[in-house]
């Protein structure tokens, strides 16, 4: 008899285990690893052949539904074909941003960055910087939290 309540107890702590794990990988890696930071992008675009319209089009469409894994292909694709489309890269970067992919982001942001300095558009400069600021902030924010349960 004591062996049999020994496994229910050691099947029933198994159980509780095993969903609060399942649950902190779902919210590390699942949906709950999103983090919208930015829930506007870059709708709109100096130069862009016709044939990555389509791809970029369905990458804004995606952003909007907070589909950001999508958003991202969508916006590689037309990468692929062309390189120098800086609001793809602005795009791509929000996109990492809201899934906590921050060292991505700031790499696509910075790209986008160098395209609209050599196109002289400073009004995509002033709302890239502001991008970067928003994400320097969660950094430090992110620094603070950690050194605050430190304590």
């Amino acid at each position: 008899m004591e062996t049999a309540n020994f496994l229910t107890w050691l099947l029933f702590f198994g159980l509780i285990s095993s969903i609060g794990i399942g649950t902190m990988i779902y919210a590390y890696r699942g949906k709950g690893s999103i983090s919208v930071l930015f829930t506007e992008f870059i709708s709109t675009y100096s130069s862009i052949p016709s044939e990555a319209e389509v791809n970029f089009q369905q990458g804004c469409e995606a952003f909007q539904k907070r589909n950001y894994q999508q958003a991202i292909n969508k916006f590689t694709e037309v990468l692929k074909n062309n390189s120098t489309i800086a609001e793809a890269y602005h795009n791509r970067g929000l996109a990492f941003a809201n899934l906590r992919q921050d060292d991505e982001s700031v790499e696509n942001l910075l790209q986008a960055g160098e395209l609209y300095i050599e196109q002289k558009n400073q009004d995509a400069m002033m709302i890239l910087k502001k991008n970067l600021e928003l994400l320097k902030a969660r950094k430090e924010a992110r620094k603070t939290l950690v050194i605050g349960n430190r304590e």
